[in-house]
């Protein structure tokens, strides 16, 4: 990229950046001016259509002011490569009022908006980058609500179609009794999905077209958290300056699901309970209750049957939850699934982030298979996101995965090495092929996981191993990956 032909701007007084933008003109005159009417913007100068696509590969823009009459390139190329590319960047073309149709069909093909070269139209630049970004970030939100949506539809296929034979137990049961009022307990560890499985039941209720409210009881404070629950009245305690409707009236006619159920505190459990038994609610500061029509759905990650031996739940409130129960299998017990999920996960991000989705290596399959996963669902998900952010369509190996997840495959591969290494009088039979390119497999692929677990620090690496520099050096030359024989 050409460094004499493109020139950055950042904000003055290190004052926080509201954008990047990318100003693509071929005149001097114009990037200093847009420069003057665009205070507290990172600006990034090109003036020419070949350091534009230079700049938009090798920076972060959020907005292109774009001159249709650029010196090398037509500016609608440059239009049409950025709608292609399917990059998250707003353009607002620039031009002379005796070219204003050709701006008119520049919107037609995508742009947001065009300006017009005149000083008053320069007065009001900040207000075009501000509608342009947030014109971006109502497309974000239209894009992610999309692909929650999307992915919902996915995760009930992939519980209709599950491996797992513990899952599919749940979900045949959630099948028989979605369609009947029946409280549920969904029970198990943090990220397993339970709530995918509380949608799925209302979903095939009678109540799917009705509303389906979450709440996360651990995310609201506990001050907080009645009034969340049954609303309250205008004057009900110091701030409540209006009606608010709790989540049990929200969720009148549908389904309410009550996430982490056992860390209600013992005064929001009475009311539950009372809520539970009498069908009607009642907010805070209200003299009388109002009925509620509500099919309750509860979650927790711990052993509600302990929590009330210890007197930290009601018993009767366990009793009026615990009608149905229905127990999410945690992730390493339905490793069935990890190839559907991994590919379902990198599909939503790869939409949601607009870029392209990733393959996987079956060594990178393998290691995440091996991993015991107790974050569950949600640990798989943001390892896929980090993954999909800095590998845009790449075919995911080892070496792109973070060394914590490589580490039980790491440990099954040395056993590996020692079990097909020794002969039946118990010791190593070194001049058997398969134990050196098991061994080699090994060592390298060791050598790799602590280089990079030390920041690429060789000498590190080479103690923490117990061998010299000149041996790391060369397990990382040699990046063959020899097929082991088949064991057997």
């Amino acid at each position: 990229m050409g460094e004499s032909a493109i020139r950055t701007l950042t904000a003055e007084n290190d004052a926080p950046v509201r954008s990047t933008v990318l100003v693509v003109d071929d005149e001097e005159t114009f990037h200093d001016v847009i420069s003057r009417f665009l205070q507290g913007h990172r600006i990034i100068s090109a003036y020419n259509g070949w350091d534009a696509r230079e700049a938009l590969e090798h920076h972060h823009v959020d907005v292109v002011l774009l001159d249709l009459n650029l010196p090398d390139v037509p500016g609608m190329r440059i239009l049409e490569q950025i709608q292609a590319d399917g990059g998250d960047v707003e353009v607002i073309v620039v031009t002379a009022h005796s070219e204003l149709s050709n701006a008119v069909e520049a919107v037609k093909k995508g742009a947001f908006d065009f300006l017009a070269k005149t000083y008053e139209s320069y007065q009001q630049i900040d207000e075009h980058i501000m509608r342009a970004l947030q014109n971006r970030r109502r497309k974000r939100q239209q894009i992610e609500a999309a692909s929650r949506q999307a992915w919902v539809l996915d995760a009930f296929d992939l519980l209709e179609h599950s491996e797992s034979a513990q899952l599919r137990d749940v979900v045949r049961l959630s099948e028989q009794v979605a369609a009947t009022p029946l409280t549920v307990l969904i029970e198990g560890e943090s990220g397993t999905g339970k709530e995918i499985l509380a949608r799925y039941l209302h979903t095939h209720s009678n109540r799917g077209k009705e509303p389906f409210v979450a709440i996360n009881l651990t995310a609201v404070p506990d001050t907080l958290l009645e009034s969340h629950l049954f609303g309250h009245v205008k004057g009900a305690f110091t701030g409540a300056e209006r009606n608010h409707v709790g989540k049990f009236e929200q969720a009148d006619g549908g389904t309410l699901f009550l996430d982490e159920i056992g860390e209600l505190d013992a005064s929001a459990q009475a009311k539950l309970l009372r809520v539970l038994q009498e069908r009607e609610v009642e907010r805070l500061g209200a003299r009388e209750a109002s009925p509620v029509d509500v099919r309750v759905i509860a979650a927790t990650n711990k052993a509600l049957e302990d929590e009330v031996r210890a007197g930290r739940f009601r018993e009767d409130l366990f009793y009026r939850l615990n009608v149905v129960r229905l127990p999410m299998p945690p992730l390493r017990h339905r490793r069935e699934d990890m190839g559907a999920l991994v590919a379902l996960l990198a599909s939503k991000h790869a939409a949601i982030m607009r870029r392209q989705t990733l393959r996987f290596s079956h060594d990178a399959m393998v290691a995440l298979l091996d991993y015991d996963w107790p974050g569950n669902i949600c640990e798989l998900e943001n390892l896929i996101m980090r993954l999909v952010a800095v590998n845009p369509g790449k075919t995911i190996v080892t070496d792109d995965i973070p060394t914590e997840y490589c580490l039980s495959s790491l440990n099954k591969l040395s056993e590996q090495v020692a079990h097909q290494s020794l002969r039946s009088d118990g010791k190593v039979a070194k001049e058997d092929r398969l134990y050196f390119l098991a061994r080699d497999q090994f060592e390298r692929y060791l050598v790799r996981l602590m280089v990079r677990r030390f920041g690429g620090d060789r000498k590190h690496a080479a103690r923490e191993l117990g061998v010299s520099l000149s041996t790391i050096k060369e397990k990382l030359r040699d990046r063959g990956e020899p097929e082991l024989p088949d064991a057997s």
